[in-house]
């Protein structure tokens, strides 16, 4: 039935603005490493109640995208299964919902357990906040009702499985997701560094046209890492939603440092898998012929990643370097989720502005590169700005 439904959840690129489009929503490929981040700092935050943002922006979203992927006339047999293999399609792992009827729904591959295991250890309480927004939203839009998901066993604590218990006695509404109307016009034609050698049109062709979709498990190892394709509106909801709330209490800007921290880490992490990995060696290595080419490499990766479809406009090699983004997916996001912002809105770029150069300039372990770059964004469209700019500069 998986291949049957398949072509519903096709990709989509459109060349253009660099967007990932499976079944009507922007997907955006991040891997492990950013996820498990992401949601540690979320949920750690003792200030505020981090876990009910994921898990009602997971619910609102994928409510709406299980419903993208439905047909009229499909039953519900045909709309569980899609529910389970868009799950599985975007990389997330699988879930069993053949006794969703009964209460119980299984989860056999997590993207998420992967990750938390593979770079933050065992964790000292199950950690599947994403599965049970993505089950509740799931359960709606399949059969109506309104439940809550709980996970009483879990994988990244010794489990040989993560079970979910659904309880039908709930009161408040499913979460839904609404955006603000935006008409954003994307800046074009602006002159930004290339590489002579490096084939920007040939890395994004071949990125696209690579199958990156879920294995038999659900999950995606790929460039040395585990990726999967989260809809932008999830990243934007929950980090919206977290600058917000932290800000309520006193805490916003250790808020957005913390988000810029984790995609440093993310930039680093992720880009040194791919840098490692044979799809680096067969289609990118080949192509290096100067010691900035790497960087130019990374950022064509990233476009055909979804990020932003941003570039290099200045660069002194090792030193500084200037990016601008034409359409960052944070930044679309502020104004359509709460309109225009007082101040700069793209965490993620900025914190994988900083991440790149201290991978690609970086001396040493790992581990010594984090913070030997600084960036800010001095320029964003969700204030208004034409673009988002973003200066890194070395610190140390």
């Amino acid at each position: 039935m998986a291949r049957e439904h398949a072509e519903r959840l096709a990709l989509h690129y459109d060349a253009p603005s660099y967007r990932r489009v499976v079944a009507g929503k922007d997907v955006i490929l991040h891997c492990h490493h950013y996820n498990s981040r992401l949601q540690r700092t979320i949920e750690s935050a003792d200030l505020i109640d981090g876990k009910r943002l994921i898990v009602e922006a997971a619910e609102g979203v994928f409510g709406e995208h299980v419903g993208l992927a439905l047909r009229d006339g499909d039953d519900e047999a045909t709309r569980w299964a899609v529910a389970s293999l868009l799950y599985s399609h975007l990389g997330f792992g699988r879930l069993d919902f053949s006794r969703a009827g009964e209460g119980v729904v299984v989860g056999r591959a997590s993207h998420f357990v992967e990750g938390w295991l593979a770079g933050l250890g065992r964790p000292e309480r199950m950690v599947c906040s994403f599965a049970e927004g993505y089950i509740q939203g799931a359960v709606h839009a399949v059969t109506g009702a309104a439940v809550v998901a709980r996970e009483v066993e879990c994988m990244a604590q010794g489990a040989a499985a993560c079970r979910f218990e659904l309880v039908r006695e709930r009161r408040e509404p499913v979460a839904g997701n609404a955006k603000r109307p935006l008409e954003f016009r994307a800046k074009t034609g602006g002159a930004y560094l290339r590489s002579p050698s490096v084939d920007e049109a040939r890395i994004l062709d071949a990125l696209v046209a690579m199958p990156i979709v879920g294995n038999d498990e659900g999950l995606i190892p790929a460039f040395g890492v585990y990726l999967a394709s989260m809809p932008a509106d999830f990243y934007n909801r929950i980090c919206i939603g977290f600058v917000a709330e932290m800000r309520r209490v006193g805490r916003g800007t250790t808020a957005e440092r913390l988000l810029i921290a984790d995609a440093e880490n993310c930039g680093m992490n992720t880009f040194r898998g791919i840098m490692s990995s044979v799809e680096w060696d067969g289609l990118i290595a080949p192509m290096l012929r100067a010691p900035d080419d790497s960087l130019f490499a990374v950022i064509a990766i990233s476009n055909a990643f979804g990020w932003g479809n941003w570039h290099v406009t200045a660069l002194d090699p090792g030193r500084s370097a200037t990016l601008e983004s034409y359409n960052g997916y944070e930044a679309i996001g502020v104004r359509e989720y709460v309109g225009a912002a007082a101040g700069p809105q793209c965490y993620m770029l900025t914190g994988v502005a900083a991440g790149i150069l201290g991978l690609i300039y970086g001396e040493g372990p790992l581990a010594e590169r984090f913070g030997v770059f600084h960036a800010v964004e001095d320029g964003c469209i969700g204030c208004g700005a034409a673009s988002c700019r973003f200066h890194a500069e070395r610190v140390q």
